[in-house]
């Protein structure tokens, strides 16, 4: 189920990228526990850097740790995904609307340019995890770009998480991504034109969209 690990990076580091691509590409389920013992055989490292590399997941969102217990892949509710996006698209839009107000330079234009770019190359690579990758990486781009530091943080903080956890967990973005690589090229095409009112709204129609897509992706996995 796991590949054993090398030492080109830390044991850690390769550990928590592989037991989250194997969250992403659904070979642990929700809810399913892992053991330290038997996962880090299958990567062939010992327990110590498994630990970091689960504490990390852990932080994400991805794994719940309890202590004394064995860590088990993470959950979610339909109502954390709700509350989850009533905060987004309130801070979301507002944030582009400021930034596009700054305004944006063109080194940082070219890298958001760059940024969506990628994305659509992840999705013709058929690569998941990258696009996962990329994708919350142009959102926390975005709020990075707003000098208000308290508004990057709490950005950053459902980011980092929740965005990963639930869509990660929920399978959304494996069910709508070239949607929303065209909605992220709508955000970006409103900022280029220098328009507010418009990477608003489109960055609000991108938010309630993945609201409806998770919404799509369980009605059909119910069926």
């Amino acid at each position: 189920m796991l590949k054993k690990l090398t030492q080109s990076e830390t044991l850690a580091e390769q550990a928590y990228r592989e037991i989250k691509q194997a969250i992403i590409e659904g070979r642990f389920s929700p809810g399913e526990h892992l053991p330290e013992e038997a996962i880090a055989s299958m990567l062939g490292i010992s327990r110590t850097p498994l630990k970091k590399a689960i504490e990390k997941l852990s932080y994400e969102g991805l794994v719940d740790l309890r202590s004394g217990k064995i860590a088990r892949v993470a959950e979610y509710t339909p109502n954390d995904i709700e509350n989850f996006l009533q905060l987004r698209v309130l801070l979301e839009p507002f944030n582009v609307e400021q930034i596009v107000r700054i305004p944006i330079s063109e080194e940082k234009m070219s890298e958001l340019v760059e940024l969506v770019e990628e994305q659509k190359k992840a999705i013709e690579d058929n690569d998941l995890y990258q696009f996962i990758q990329l994708d919350a990486e142009f959102h926390l781009s975005l709020a990075k770009l707003n000098p208000n530091q308290k508004l990057q943080q709490f950005i950053e903080q459902l980011n980092n998480n929740l965005h990963r956890r639930y869509l990660i967990l929920s399978k959304t973005l494996e069910y709508g991504s070239k949607t929303a690589y065209e909605e992220h090229v709508s955000i970006l095409k409103a900022l280029q034109k220098g328009n507010p009112e418009e990477a608003g709204r489109a960055m609000k129609t991108h938010i309630q969209n993945v609201e409806n897509r998770i919404r799509g992706y369980q009605a059909s996995s119910l069926h």
